[in-house]
């Protein structure tokens, strides 16, 4: 399993490499083959992965189980973000405290972000003292 991942992450590494300039590459790799060749290529993989699931019905349907935990995970996120980005202050309805949870409330009864300043501009005026008498 180990060579399998390191296999992964090494291919991943190779496709986001930049490609290097056009006059770097070799004379082997000027000749384009034409689209048939990769029409082909792609029919015969496909080919293959079908006579592959036929052969290993629990590797296919393993496979396939990962695949459903990942793309739900990721509609997941992407609604997560979706929700953070339509939000004007910038925080998600689905990850802020229900109103009948316990949490810090302001004066007009509106929640507040955690670490928010709730005093209002009459709590920031200090009392009024008479001043100290000399004596």
């Amino acid at each position: 399993m180990r060579i399998i991942r390191t296999l992964v992450l090494l291919t991943a590494a190779v496709v986001f490499l930049p490609s290097p300039p056009e006059e770097r590459m070799n004379a082997a790799a000027d000749v384009d083959p034409p689209a048939t060749h990769f029409i082909a290529a792609a029919m015969s993989a496909v080919a293959d992965m079908r006579d592959f699931c036929s052969r290993q019905a629990t590797v296919c349907d393993t496979a396939h189980y990962v695949a459903v935990k990942l793309e739900g995970k990721a509609k997941y996120g992407v609604e997560l973000l979706y929700e953070w980005a339509s939000e004007p202050n910038g925080t998600s309805p689905s990850l802020a405290a229900e109103p009948g949870e316990s949490g810090v409330t302001t004066a007009s009864g509106d929640r507040a972000r955690p670490g928010q300043n709730t005093l209002e501009l009459e709590d920031l005026i200090p009392e009024w003292r008479p001043p100290a008498t000399q004596g």
